[in-house]
């Protein structure tokens, strides 16, 4: 069925009851609403921001650098995030989110639909993007990069269509809108690293597409490039336009050029497990919708699909470009699919429009709205923060009894930790955080990776030989920490390690979290700092259930 059949305002109403649903289910979809363990972090250092009104040039919040440059890459995010927070807290984030789903699937689905696209075809449009999507989909700066991504490409696929679509014989050689692209791309760099992979994009599209024109002998090749290297040129001078000026860009190749295998999104896509699930539902909509199209398949848009997925499977955190991308790439194929098998049943079509009650389409697309928008509704209530993940009770304990001052925590916990400092023990600090590169030098992520994640095989962690030979108990006494929170089973290398170290004493412990401390400090009836035997929790308290946000501790 296509959305534009029948009697012009009949036909208008209903697709635009349909698509809204399409686009509400995907929104359901997408709308997981747990805590990311780095959004305590991002709020809070846009909240920084937005109080002292400057960037902060070096590490804050580390007792273990004081002094390290701080390129941030991701600012319109956090002051973003900050700004909704201040507005409206947990309330605030999910909109923000939400809002940011409706763009990055809404802009597919309008480019499906102004091209013709059936039902069927829009909504196939929001399945590829939903499942590409959603595992990666928490409120986080990456949010940001995948909506400037689906910006871009709607951009270009407007503008250049050619890359997907049959090109005509005539005609100009892109639209205006196409100078667009450079204020996304400053808004892009602005707002998160993931620019780097926007700029592949744009030289991927650019280039396919003069290539094309060479292939094929066409005069207007060479006018096309000086088109496209002209508008390529202007993208990169206006990712100059940051706080760091090149400097961010210097920064950013440096990072990416050393491996991170112990961020599990940089990890190579796994396959055969949930997360590969969506690749798999890509590659079979791609094969079924390719064979059974009677469309041109265009080569330039099947090499960018190619290219994408090269880099999905290297890195499963980019498997959300290739979903995008594909849902432009694929959209004429899966609408040809369709309309083939709309043509094989032809009989069954031609009874079921005389069956068709304009009113019973118009209530059933009305009774799907109110259903979806409750199903919104619950997950709109609350963002959930898992008592299981994070060390919420650790942090209360410590609260409780005034336990603070540089505090070494396990790498996940760490922005949760510092926001809590923030709201309820100013003076205190952590280390390290999930900045990782932008705010710590190597051989201080080498320390302390080694207590958190063990001598690893090669594999596994990716460590400097400037750091020195494997050593788990540096970390204990680099910048003389008071405190060590760890946890105790996705970490076991650490809470052994402390137990083998001498000086320090337990002071509480449930089933995810150890907080040790210094023994000389708080295990000491001379010190002012003694925590009575009494006052130590240590047990196997089973952490369960969700808080609202920000879940910080509370007094009384």
């Amino acid at each position: 069925m296509s959305l534009h059949d029948g009697p012009p305002a009949q036909s208008r109403l209903c697709s635009v009851l349909l698509l809204t649903a399409i686009l509400l289910a995907g929104l359901v979809m997408m709308s997981r609403s747990k805590a990311d363990p780095d959004l305590w972090g991002h709020v809070q250092y846009g909240k920084e921001v937005l109080r002292d009104g400057y960037l902060h040039p070096v590490t804050t919040w580390s007792y273990a650098v004081d002094d390290h440059r701080w390129i941030n890459h991701e600012n319109i995010a956090e002051l973003t995030m900050a700004a909704a927070d201040l507005l409206a807290g947990q309330s605030g984030l999910l909109l923000l989110k939400s809002v940011l789903t409706l763009v990055v699937l809404g802009l597919p689905l309008y480019y499906a639909w102004r091209r013709g696209g059936g039902l069927l075809t829009c909504f196939t449009v929001m399945l590829i993007l939903a499942f590409g999507i959603s595992f990666h989909w928490l409120i986080r700066p990456h949010m940001f990069s995948y909506v400037s991504a689906a910006v871009l490409i709607t951009l270009l696929s407007a503008a250049l269509p050619s890359v997907i679509h049959r090109r005509g014989p005539t005609g100009v050689t892109a639209s205006r809108c196409l100078w667009a692209v450079p204020l996304v791309m400053c808004f892009w760099t602005n707002a998160h690293g993931g620019y780097l992979a926007g700029m592949a994009i744009l030289a991927a599209w650019l280039g396919l597409d003069a290539l094309d024109l060479l292939f094929r002998k066409d005069p207007r090749f060479l006018s096309a490039v000086k088109h496209h290297a002209t508008l390529f040129a202007v993208s990169c001078a206006a990712c100059l336009v940051n706080p760091y000026g090149i400097e961010l860009h210097q920064w950013m190749l440096s990072s990416l050029g050393r491996p991170r295998p112990e961020i599990s999104e940089w990890a190579p896509l796994p396959l055969f497990s949930s997360v590969g699930l969506p690749f798999w539902v890509m590659a079979l909509v791609s094969g079924l919708s390719l064979s059974g199209s009677s469309e041109p398949r265009r080569w330039p848009g099947l090499v960018l699909l190619s290219l994408l997925a090269w880099q999905a499977l290297s890195h499963h955190r980019h498997l959300p470009f290739l979903a995008i991308a594909a849902s432009f790439v694929l959209m004429p194929h899966i609408e040809s699919t369709f309309e083939t098998l709309r043509r094989g049943v032809q009989e069954w079509f031609a009874w079921s429009e005389k069956q068709r009650s304009p009113v019973a389409g118009l209530i059933a697309g009305s009774a799907l709205l109110v259903v979806l928008t409750v199903a919104q509704a619950s997950r709109q209530a609350q963002l959930h923060v898992d008592r299981g993940f994070y060390p919420v009770s650790a942090i209360q304990y410590m609260h409780d009894h005034q336990l603070g001052g540089r505090v070494l925590v396990t790498f996940n916990w760490a922005q949760y930790v510092l926001a809590s400092f923030a709201a309820t023990d100013p003076e205190s600090r952590i280390a390290i955080d999930g900045r990782f590169r932008t705010c710590y030098p190597q051989p201080v992520i080498d320390m302390y990776f080694d207590l958190i994640l063990g001598e690893h095989p090669p594999a596994g962690r990716y460590r400097e030989s400037a750091s020195g030979p494997f050593d788990p108990f540096r970390a204990l006494e680099f910048g003389y920490p008071d405190l060590a929170l760890l946890e105790r089973d996705r970490h076991p290398q650490a809470t052994r390690t402390i137990r083998q170290a001498a000086g320090w004493t337990l002071l509480y412990q449930d089933s995810l979290a150890e907080l040790w401390g210094r023994s000389e400090r708080f295990d000491n009836p001379q010190s002012s700092d003694w925590l009575s035997p009494l006052a130590r929790h240590i047990g196997n308290d089973l952490q369960e259930g969700t808080l609202p946000w920000p879940a910080f501790p509370q007094s009384g």
